[in-house]
């Protein structure tokens, strides 16, 4: 979707393409308020330039070389827009802003207008919803002019930039992770979607991944850590990723409040009733740690069940009040019918 800023200096190109018709004055007269608001937007976008920590994603098309040997401009041009058009709807699905459109691909940020917790879990999902777009549209490629090889690949890092400002206005990103994250594309495999550790420290346990051997980056000290993320795991919750990874340490200081919810879930099952326990606190006081440990290996030891779990979305507020109740009504559907979890 183009920016304002773009629309301005089409509308202005339109209009002083049909000067010889309409005449000088006409033309000046239409362009005026136009040129205005294009100065005060570009003088609006120099001054807000932030630094905000965002997620990147860079998608390339594969096998656009061969495209442009055997197709007239024209028909490169209908393909690549029609691509790029369906792939940017994907990355607006999950809250991302396309900010730059270079030929056979695209740069997009998570984050970048108003950052979210789950922002580069939006973005890896983004990732693999246009991989998934990759058969469909290489399947059209193929019937309308008969070449094969059209695919996609993804890169994804996550990290500090420079939003706004310079020759690009609002479309500006600059920073080293946009380095890391042009990388990341680049050496992912077609057909594939690669991360770096810092995005990876994000979306931990809610991916299927495998680790790639460390690759060098100019400007980057030392080898960069990476992953190929493979599909979405189908368990709905995040491990959480405070402390070390691959160290474990035991949760000290709620053993009462854990007693209580055991307690609590031990009289549902021999009553065979509902029971609601609401845990409230301040962050980082270790809500999500004590839901962790009760969900985990204590009732997995109570027997044979199922769990269903959910969890609220940060866009859920925004949205129209009768899309968040069909989405609920789609949630419990879900939960009852496909349980989350067997213990």
């Amino acid at each position: 979707m183009p920016t304002e800023r773009q629309q301005l200096e089409a509308a202005i190109a339109a209009l002083e393409a049909q000067r010889p018709l309409l005449g000088d004055a006409v033309v000046a007269m239409a362009i005026a308020p136009l040129r205005d608001k294009l100065i005060a937007l570009r003088a609006r976008a120099q001054g807000e330039q932030q630094l905000k920590t965002v997620t990147i994603l860079f998608m390339d098309i594969v096998g656009s070389t061969q495209l442009s040997q055997y197709l007239d401009p024209e028909d490169v041009h209908a393909v690549m827009d029609t691509a790029l058009e369906r792939l940017s709807a994907l990355v607006r699905a999950q809250n991302g802003q396309v900010l730059k459109y270079a030929g056979d691909s695209l740069l997009a940020a998570f984050g970048a207008e108003h950052a979210l917790e789950g922002d580069a879990e939006r973005a890896v999902r983004a990732g693999l919803a246009i991989l998934e777009e990759a058969p469909r549209l290489a399947a059209e490629v193929q019937a309308a002019y008969g070449l094969q090889g059209f695919n996609l690949r993804v890169g994804i890092n996550t990290g500090r930039v420079l939003l706004g400002g310079g020759v690009d206005g609002e479309s500006s990103i600059r920073g080293a992770p946009v380095n890391i994250a042009a990388r990341m594309e680049q050496t992912a495999p077609p057909g594939g979607l690669r991360i770096s550790h810092q995005t990876y420290r994000h979306v931990r346990g809610v991916f299927d991944v495998e680790a790639q051997v460390p690759i060098e980056i100019k400007g980057i000290t030392g080898p960069v850590r990476s992953y190929l993320v493979l599909r979405a795991k189908p368990r709905a919750f995040r491990v959480v990723n405070r402390g070390l990874e691959g160290i474990e340490s035991p949760m000290v200081g709620r053993d009462a409040e854990l007693a209580r919810i055991a307690e609590t879930f031990q009289r549902v099952r021999e009553k065979d009733n509902l029971a609601l326990v609401t845990v409230v606190g301040e962050p980082g006081i270790g809500k999500s740690r004590l839901g962790l440990e009760f969900t985990g290996a204590r009732v997995r030891a109570a027997g044979p069940g199922r769990m269903a779990g959910g969890r609220s979305s940060a866009t859920a507020a925004r949205a129209p009040r009768g899309q968040r109740s069909r989405s609920r009504e789609a949630a419990d559907r879900a939960a009852f019918a496909t349980p989350r979890r067997n213990w």
